[in-house]
């Protein structure tokens, strides 16, 4: 797993989630890949556009999800718990949408601590390493799990910018997982 670093984006030192902690991390990216039968990730891109959510404890958020794969549920439970570790919170938000248009194309950095994002089908992520939503955007591949840094992660730290990619008449869906802190300050 590799953590992308303000002070070294061409040559990213090989770290763990915890090393979102430091003040010069705005995202970490875990190249350990999520890896889910395609049967299972088509079941649900057939279904799209959607989206469901779910909060509380990780070993109890599939119940109030809809009835998933198992593989999907999984993955959901695994990746929420690490989460909710790393974060060191109790309950956790998380949502599971299966994208056919025009998301969050703006670039911009949430208002939370602190997001899990994990693009199970379809484009990925951009994001940018750069202070400026107009600076050279990077996209994470499928699979990946990234944690962007939110306005509200504390002080001395910097947000993550990113966005969607537009997808809007390509005819591409996507299958996203996000995973929040429990809501603090109104955040979204």
């Amino acid at each position: 797993m590799a953590a992308l670093n303000l002070l070294e984006p061409c040559a990213p030192p090989h770290q763990r989630w915890d090393a979102i902690h430091h003040p010069q991390t705005r995202i970490v990216i875990d190249e350990d890949a999520v890896l889910l039968p395609r049967g299972d990730i088509e079941l649900l891109l057939d279904i799209a556009p959607f989206g469901y959510r779910a909060a509380g404890r990780p070993d109890a958020l599939l119940a109030d999800l809809p009835a998933l794969p198992d593989s999907i549920a999984r993955c959901i439970e695994d990746l929420a718990s690490r989460f909710a570790s790393l974060m060191q919170c109790e309950t956790v938000r998380v949502r599971l949408e299966g994208v056919t248009g025009n998301a969050c194309r703006k670039v911009h950095a949430d208002y939370t601590d602190l997001r899990l994002i994990c693009t199970l089908a379809g484009p990925g992520t951009d994001y940018t390493l750069e202070d400026d939503p107009d600076g050279p955007l990077q996209r994470i591949p499928a699979g990946l799990v990234a944690l962007f840094k939110g306005h509200e992660f504390g002080a001395g730290h910097k947000p993550c910018l990113h966005r969607s990619p537009p997808i809007e008449d390509s005819r591409e869906r996507r299958l996203v997982l996000v995973i929040d802190t429990p809501a603090r300050h109104g955040a979204r």
